[in-house]
């Protein structure tokens, strides 16, 4: 038997013992993948849990030992230790002799309305934020992300940037790459703007958008005149 094999094999034909050797690798590697499916989707639901704590832990205001204050409305509570170890900046503004001898804990970020404020603080406290609040607002996500030097949070907002990227959001786009001197995002809205060009320069916007930032109509400018070379060519 075993020689009848070994001939099956030396032939190039596919024994019984083959098919039965693959069969059982197959199914092992199918148990594997799933074992690790299944670590994966326990983790997952680990994480969400404990960020959904942390969401509550925001919204309730329990155990705040701060409050944030925006350019307008009431203060937001919030935790120390969440600011500090999501920013850099944050754990250095609250380790100042400043905020130390303030009379209330409090730091004012008047860079944000009280909405803003609302959505900057759930971005940090969780990782993530609806479609919906990201498009109203990913202008401030990304500019504060980049101002308070939070990593996870300029990555979240350059992917999802990225994602709503058309005609009607590539100069605020531009703008944006600009201030967090993001060259992913300058690449792309120059790309999104000379492919929607007239429908952009002769947009409502665009004249007010040249007025604040002539800076950036050189730069389109050099785009314009780059790609009709390329064409030429």
């Amino acid at each position: 038997m075993m020689s009848l094999m070994n001939k099956d094999r030396n032939a190039g034909t596919i024994s019984l013992a083959d098919a039965n050797w693959g069969t059982t690798s197959a199914t092992r590697w199918i148990k594997i993948g799933k074992e690790k499916e299944e670590r994966l989707k326990e983790r997952e639901e680990r994480c969400t849990d404990y960020l959904g704590g942390l969401a509550i832990a925001l919204r309730q205001g329990s155990y705040s030992d701060i409050q944030i204050k925006p350019s307008d409305g009431p203060s937001i509570p919030a935790h120390r230790f969440l600011l500090a170890t999501r920013s850099e900046v944050f754990k250095n503004m609250l380790a100042s002799d400043t905020c130390k001898a303030a009379p209330v804990d409090s730091v004012s970020l008047p860079e944000f309305n009280h909405e803003e404020l609302e959505i900057f603080l759930e971005l940090l406290y969780c990782g993530s934020l609806s479609k919906e609040k990201f498009e109203k607002h990913f202008f401030c996500l990304a500019v504060a992300s980049h101002k308070y030097a939070i990593p996870h949070l300029q990555k979240f907002c350059e992917e999802h940037i990225l994602k709503l990227l058309d005609s009607s959001t590539a100069l605020k786009v531009l703008e944006i790459s600009e201030i967090t001197s993001n060259e992913t995002l300058k690449v792309a809205a120059l790309e999104s703007i000379l492919s929607h060009s007239e429908e952009i320069y002769f947009s409502p916007g665009y004249e007010e958008f040249g007025r604040q930032n002539p800076h950036l109509l050189v730069h389109i400018t050099r785009a314009h005149s780059i790609s009709d070379k390329k064409r030429k060519v």
